[in-house]
């Protein structure tokens, strides 16, 4: 499986940092890249949060590094692979998600049940958040065969 650029040549998936504002670092934002032309894009299902989450900060007095992988179960959950697995390239990554994901869920799952015995509301809708990121996450409609 690929992601191809414009220019015809192999995008890359890998964890960027965002400066926004030059005052806030955000890490673990998952980007195609391409080292041919220099073009960029964000993965899209971690796209619209970003955005979000952009839209939320008040112009900061302060420098802050902030790890999206934290905010974003899609991120984490490739921020997590890649750290366990370094030596994936595309390819074999795009072999490895689905399992990997779904060992993600089964764990949200059981996060969850401790979550519901104990009540904790602002626990549970922070699972059912991550959870819902992750069933809506399908790795391979981010590549194409194309080339």
């Amino acid at each position: 499986m690929r992601r191809w650029c414009n220019c015809k040549q192999t995008m890359n998936l890998e964890l960027r940092t965002v400066i926004f504002a030059k005052k806030i670092e955000i890490k673990n934002v998952p980007v195609f890249s391409c080292m041919s032309c220099s073009t960029y894009e964000v993965l899209k299902p971690v796209k619209a949060h970003l955005t979000e989450y952009l839209q939320t900060i008040e112009q900061p007095t302060n420098y802050q590094v902030v790890m999206f992988s934290e905010m974003n179960e899609v991120a984490n959950l490739i921020c997590d692979l890649c750290n366990r697995k370094p030596e994936l390239d595309s390819d074999e990554l795009a072999n490895v998600m689905d399992a990997y994901k779904q060992e993600r869920i089964n764990l949200l799952l059981d996060v969850y049940q401790c979550a519901l015995q104990m009540e904790d509301k602002p626990w549970m809708k922070d699972i059912q958040r991550r959870l819902e990121q992750l069933s809506q996450f399908r790795f391979e409609e981010h590549f194409s065969e194309a080339g």
